[in-house]
């Protein structure tokens, strides 16, 4: 899985960047696209809401090109900061939790008590996932771990709203599962290289 995000991150760096220099010759900086990405996800979350599932679907997606975008602007224009990256990764975590908390509100509405209870542990593992890396990142150098990043969690569940009916409860069973399997992961490599660090003191 990591193989593939990095394949990926290569990939979308290419794509990317063209349009990113030109996008910074015309005055835009990375801030934009992450708010631009922030509002595409609270959209998504209203439409989640009102069960127009495959258009929150498409908002997810673009608020995930939008997360792309602001970071190629940052990299290609040399007009990254400390804490534009850390404004970026609060916005995604109120992004997160923003479409996800319009899908748990659309399956309580509709009686579905068990998809409401399945979309919590989605949006809990999510957060999970991101705080453990954060904590993680603060105590470990070079930290590396987790089989599932957000990119990824953006795309399955995406694609299992497109496809629709069976293909979105196993797109949530996969994200709740993974997800926590991650945050866990990421626990049991943290206390290992800290373990290691003093041994070789």
């Amino acid at each position: 899985m990591r193989a593939l995000h990095e394949l990926g991150r290569r990939v979308s760096q290419k794509v990317l960047y063209p349009p990113a220099r030109f996008v910074g010759r015309l005055g835009l900086g990375p801030t934009a696209f992450t708010l631009l990405g922030l509002a595409l996800a609270v959209a998504a979350g209203f439409a989640f809401a009102a069960g127009r599932l495959r258009t929150a679907a498409i908002l997810v997606l673009a608020a995930g090109v939008a997360d792309m975008v602001d970071g190629a602007v940052a990299r290609a224009n040399e007009r990254g900061s400390a804490f534009g990256a850390f404004l970026d990764s609060v916005m995604d975590r109120y992004s997160e939790a923003a479409y996800l908390t319009g899908l748990i509100y659309f399956y309580a509405a509709s009686g579905e008590k068990g998809r409401a209870l399945l979309a919590v542990f989605v949006l809990t593992g999510s957060l999970f996932v991101s705080y453990t890396k954060a904590r993680a990142e603060s105590l470990v150098p070079d930290f590396k771990a987790g089989i599932l990043e957000r990119p990824e969690r953006v795309m399955l569940l995406a694609l299992g709203f497109l496809v629709g009916g069976y293909g979105a409860l196993v797109a949530l069973w996969i994200l709740a599962v993974l997800s926590h399997v991650t945050a866990v992961q990421r626990i049991w490599y943290t206390r290992a290289r800290l373990k290691s660090s003093r041994r070789d003191r």
